[in-house]
């Protein structure tokens, strides 16, 4: 809608100005005190530009807009131009949301445009525990929001699995079983080994001189590596299970970009950029943008971590987007890796396509700790070429427990899968003593945990830091999770209990209508842009509280407004219409937070 608003201002202008037809103006949902629905600063813009006062420039508009019939128009000092949506206008809306339901709000914003989004990067050396959950829901909702505005997304974890880390785990278990291949069976043992070992500062030496030998190729050492690595990514499967994220179309650690690392090397020797430092170390000297050195390569010889994020970046925009269009990948369908004899990750064969897809994004779903390392990441990148703006860190705030940071090495980690699990104890709990006779409890209850637990992340604006706490995470009172699947469901029991199937007919048009049902049309309407914001910057917690917001507006409404009861036939079927359009509307909202809407609870 505000689109639809920005184009009528737009067409008046050129009428009126045709010379400031480019000039940028701002469309916002209007103040509470107004009563109008949306609010634009154009006539105070425009004034500036043509020298007149806000006030004669709004009134020229006005004259123009007052035949448009999707909404009234009034001008407010000093030159504010409000518009009112028309009551044909909300009533098309509901049509709408009622004749397409999965598909009010999606767009065609990135069509055409392929969007990567990095999340869950799980460590080897760490399994998945609270502390990943940020990235993993934060990540897959901007996925599935992408998607909704047609972007081909696409995920990858980009899985830890290079590193001093993995030498520190190869010299920990060569202490504990010999120098001979071992078989992982639990990553829980490998990271007691793993926290054990790396409490040790005199022993972190040997785990580098370990990953050293396994960049060369240490036999002995590239065997136990495999199986360190294979152990990760069945526990990073079983973790993304649970939490039910959309599945992952490429799963590249970090070691599938072991032998692209020389070709950036020589490039940035070709540019000039790399230097030499006292003790023998590779670095790009940053200082000049504030961002110190970045080391490619250590005075041992291994490589960092930002080298290999150079190599991720450079491969992301020259070779993965034609990777992806080869394929019908990046909707429903997934990629994956196909192991090679070395037990590094490869790319399965793809079919031949000539299509071109744009790369439009590269993000970074990862924590603010980061930043400093992706600022020198990308503007080592951008002095070799790329086009950088295209990357960004979708950076958020840190969790930690109430008593501290979690911290692998110090072995204070509660794990994805005993964090899920306690959520359904707990949501089954609630279940037993609300709802005891309540059919598929346990699925409900798992439903409700999961809702439970990303929401009480997602409502949260992504920078802000976080304490886990489990009375915040699973309480299902306020601002939660199952309070609006007991929306969705409350609304669903409308329904069923009405016995009909709500449709609109044509007597509704041009009556005008009443404050309830307006109320919630109106936020009803708000979806669409909404759904764009959030995919413009990244934000799940807008959604979030949109969601909460129409939620408690509906609440208002039916237990305001009779529904069932109402004995107007016209308005009994404009209301089970709007209750309809308002539990798609939050299943859709729901889904794109990764959220499933119960029928019932």
């Amino acid at each position: 809608m505000k689109e639809q608003i920005k184009k009528t201002i737009r067409k008046i202008v050129t009428k009126l100005y045709p010379e400031q037809n480019d000039v940028s103006f701002a469309v916002d949902y209007a103040p509470v005190a107004t009563g109008a629905d949306f609010a634009s600063n154009a006539a105070m813009i425009l004034a500036k530009k043509v020298r007149k006062s806000p006030m004669a420039v709004a009134e020229e508009i006005l004259r123009f807009a007052q035949n448009d019939k999707s909404f009234t128009v009034t001008v407010a000092k000093p030159g504010f131009l409000n518009f009112t949506l028309s009551s044909e206008a909300l009533l098309d809306i509901l049509s709408d949301i009622l004749a397409s339901p999965d598909k009010f709000g999606a767009s065609d914003l990135g069509k055409g445009q392929l969007a990567i989004v990095e999340y869950f990067q799980l460590n080897v050396a760490k399994p998945a525990h609270v502390g990943h959950l940020r990235s993993a829901v934060i990540g897959d909702c901007l996925k599935r929001i992408l998607r909704f505005v047609g972007y081909k997304a696409i995920s990858d974890t980009h899985i830890g699995d290079w590193g001093t880390q993995l030498g520190i785990m190869i010299a920990a278990l060569k202490k504990n079983q010999g120098d001979k291949t071992a078989v992982i069976r639990d990553i829980q043992s490998s990271v007691q080994a793993y926290v054990k070992q790396s409490q040790l500062e005199d022993e972190r030496d040997i785990g580098k001189a370990e990953f050293v030998k396994l960049e060369k190729g240490d036999p002995v050492n590239r065997q136990y590596w495999q199986g360190l690595v294979e152990t990760a990514r069945q526990s990073l499967k079983k973790s993304a299970e649970k939490l039910q994220l959309l599945n992952f179309e490429y799963e590249l650690g970090e070691s599938f970009y072991e032998d692209k690392m020389p070709a950036i090397i020589e490039r940035l020797e070709e540019k000039g950029l790399l230097q030499i430092g006292e003790t023998g170390e590779k670095y790009v000297d940053l200082e000049e943008y504030g961002l110190g050195r970045l080391i490619c390569v250590k005075s041992d010889g291994g490589t960092t971590y930002e080298m290999r994020d150079l190599a991720t970046l450079a491969y992301r925009y020259d070779e993965l987007p034609q990777a992806v269009i080869a394929r019908n990948i990046g909707t429903k369908q997934s990629q994956r890796l196909v192991p090679s004899d070395d037990g590094i990750a490869a790319l399965a064969p793809l079919a031949r396509n000539d299509k071109k897809l744009e790369l439009a994004w590269n993000l970074y779903v990862v924590d603010s700790r980061q930043a400093h390392d992706f600022k020198q990441v990308f503007k080592t990148m951008g002095m070799l070429g790329y086009d950088v703006a295209k990357s960004k860190h979708v950076e958020f705030g840190f969790m930690s427990l109430p008593e501290g940071p979690i911290s692998t090495r110090k072995g204070t980690i509660i794990s994805l899968e005993a964090l899920i699990d306690e959520a359904k104890k707990r949501a089954l709990g609630i279940i037993n003593e609300k709802n005891p006779d309540l059919v598929h409890k346990e699925r409900v209850a798992g439903q409700v945990a999961l809702a439970a637990v990303k929401y009480a992340d997602l409502v949260h604006n992504r920078k802000s830091d976080i304490v886990f706490r489990w009375d915040e995470a699973l309480s299902f009172e306020g601002n939660t999770g199952p309070y609006l699947q007991y929306t969705h469901a409350r609304l669903k029991s409308i329904l069923r209990k009405s016995g009909a199937t709500p449709h609109l007919s044509s007597p509704t048009s041009g009556e005008e209508l009443k404050e309830g049902e307006r109320t919630v049309l109106r936020k009803l309407s708000y979806f669409p842009d909404i759904i764009e914001e959030t995919a413009s910057e990244f934000l799940p917690s807008t959604l979030a509280a949109y969601l909460y917001d129409l939620a408690g507006q509906v609440n208002s409404f039916y237990h305001s407004s009779p529904v069932i009861q109402e004995k107007d036939e016209k308005l009994r079927e404009l209301r089970l219409a709007v209750v309809m359009a308002s539990a798609n509307v939050l299943k859709n909202g729901l889904d794109l937070l990764g959220i499933e809407a119960p029928e019932e609870m």
